[in-house]
């Protein structure tokens, strides 16, 4: 008998152990909107603004989140930290930036953990302009380079 209320307890047990750990994941699903929405918000496009300066520094990979390229901008009112995307994407763009280059660019800060960033949506330099954003602050992706690409190349071979 003493058996039998062990193994009723023991089913018990880890039933609402399933229950509990079920309603736990549940609660982490419902807040990924939530943080996702919280990112999205980070660029507000009616707060866009334009800055100039020349690159102090230029890292392809930074360790700093937001992950990607950044470069470290000498403006009129002091260094900005600028965040341009992912580094394959100015490749993939045939755009480079190096220490001493003059560029414009166009964005809105954020604030994160470790600072204010500046958002990149535009960057300029010498008379050449990519965009690395959408208006609404949703990064461009490579993969989107290359259906432009492969869209263009298709234009060109119905053009000959």
């Amino acid at each position: 008998m003493q058996k039998a209320i062990r193994v009723r307890i023991a089913g018990f047990s880890s039933a609402l152990l399933l229950l509990l750990g079920n309603a736990v994941w549940a609660q982490q699903l419902a807040d990924r909107p939530r943080q996702a929405g919280m990112r999205s918000l980070a660029y507000d496009a009616t707060q866009e603004t334009g800055v100039e300066g020349t690159v102090l520094s230029y890292t392809a990979e930074s360790a700093i989140p937001p992950i990607g390229a950044h470069l470290v901008l000498q403006t009129a009112d002091g260094a900005v930290d600028v965040h341009l995307g992912a580094a394959s994407f100015l490749q993939a763009n045939h755009f480079s930036v190096a220490k001493g280059d003059s560029v414009r660019v166009v964005g809105v800060s954020s604030a994160t953990r470790q600072g204010t960033v500046f958002l990149v949506r535009v960057i300029q330099k010498a008379g050449q302009s990519l965009v690395l954003r959408t208006a609404h602050g949703a990064p461009l992706s490579l993969a989107g380079a290359r259906a432009l690409g492969a869209q263009k190349s298709q234009q060109q071979e119905g053009a000959r």
